[in-house]
């Protein structure tokens, strides 16, 4: 597989994102604009109501976007926790748990990226994972309940690798920034979802009320369907907006999955699985978020040009031409060896490039650290107390 030829096309098709915005706002303008000239009675090129409706949607779509933009800036962490992620305890005695936070340190000193926080979906019990931050710096790497549940350890490496490539190569930025543009275009399905919701569950509890109220729940149902209606155009453009940004970049992590642990059977084995299982995520704002996961988190597009990631078997022979469903196992891997001399040379010369030699070294070193050395580094004081014991040390090593 071409890297370059991959990262040079999902570039290209980044450029899309602009195209598609500025239809999806022009859809918006006309279609309210034409509701408008129907409700008055006008028009619909009447330049002072046209005016009029152009200049509110942008101001919509301007603020939506800003304000989630600056929601999003305090880090990926935002992300997590709005999918109903919790922080991984540094102290967990679960096996799984503790599992995925070997990994995830493993693939951070293999790839020469700083460890990311980590987060469990608990709800999802569908096979899935994302990255999200702004930052290698303010990064999170979160899974589902049913990725620690189903897939054994190279498959979760596999995984937990796919997503430390979107850190490494910058997808990660663009996702969130993502998600704070299509915010705006979404904002008013957003908006007609709750005035909808809103004159539903009054009109249901207030059945022998004045005309008055039942006139005002009625207007506020009529007004959420329509705002509701016009918002779909958002939610269509923000689904060719994920889907042109998301899928080529998902076959470059892909293909750096395998580049960072030499074993595509892993990630294979993980594609594989969800294809048996499923990917879908059950929180109800999944849709903002779709463009990050590493499966399709939506459900099945009907048409593919709306599909946010590549279909599963194409995926797989990308990366494992000649995979067979029968090594799906769950089989364990052999004991790493010691780690070798000058380890940290190996890494300085290769980071963000790992061989099989790397991995084993990540994995060995960890293993062999104390306990209590393991535990301090996982905790903010523990790790500045780690950190002055270096430079109070006096051996150079």
């Amino acid at each position: 597989m071409d890297f370059f030829e991959h990262q040079d096309r999902a570039h290209r098709n980044t450029k899309w994102l602009l195209v598609y915005f500025v239809l999806a706002v022009l859809g918006i303008i006309v279609v309210l604009d034409l509701l408008a000239a129907l409700a008055l009675g006008r028009s619909p090129l009447d330049p002072q109501m046209l005016l009029m409706v152009s200049g509110g949607v942008i101001v919509v779509v301007t603020l939506g976007s800003l304000f989630r933009m600056a929601e999003l800036s305090r880090g990926g962490g935002v992300v997590a926790e709005m999918l109903g992620g919790r922080q991984l305890d540094p102290h967990t005695t679960d096996p799984r748990e503790c599992q995925l936070r070997n990994i995830v340190e493993e693939m951070s000193i293999a790839s020469g990226v700083p460890v990311p926080d980590i987060y469990v979906l608990d709800r999802e019990a569908g096979i899935n994972a994302f990255a999200a931050g702004n930052a290698p710096g303010d990064a999170v790497v979160a899974v589902t309940r049913g990725t620690l549940e189903t897939l054994n350890r190279d498959e979760l490496q596999g995984v937990v690798a796919h997503e430390f490539s979107h850190i490494l190569n910058g997808d990660m930025r663009l996702n969130i920034r993502l998600m704070g543009v299509l915010n705006g275009i979404l904002l008013l399905a957003i908006l007609g979802q709750i005035l909808f919701r809103t004159g539903f569950w009054t009109g249901g509890q207030v059945r022998t009320g004045r005309d008055g109220n039942n006139g005002a729940q009625m207007s506020l149902f009529a007004i959420g369907v329509a705002l509701f209606a016009v918002g779909s155009i958002g939610v269509f453009f923000a689904r060719l907006i994920q889907a042109a940004v998301s899928r080529q970049r998902e076959f470059l992590a892909d293909a750096s999955a395998v580049q960072f642990t030499r074993n595509p059977l892993g990630i294979a084995g993980a594609l594989f699985k969800i294809g048996q299982a499923t990917s879908r995520l059950e929180a109800p704002r999944s849709g903002e978020a779709g463009h990050l996961f590493f499966g399709n988190g939506l459900g099945d597009a009907f048409v593919r040009a709306l599909a946010t990631h590549p279909p599963l078997d194409e995926r797989i022979r990308a990366v494992a031409p000649d995979f067979d469903p029968e090594s799906v196992t769950a089989s364990r891997p052999a004991p790493l060896a010691s780690p070798p001399p000058a380890a940290a040379k190996v890494w300085t010369e290769h980071a963000g490039a790992p061989g099989t030699r790397h991995l084993a070294v990540a994995a060995a070193v960890i293993a062999a650290l104390p306990e209590f050395t393991r535990t301090a580094a996982r905790e903010t004081a523990g790790s500045a107390s780690l950190i002055y014991s270096l430079l109070l040390s006096a051996d150079p090593g």
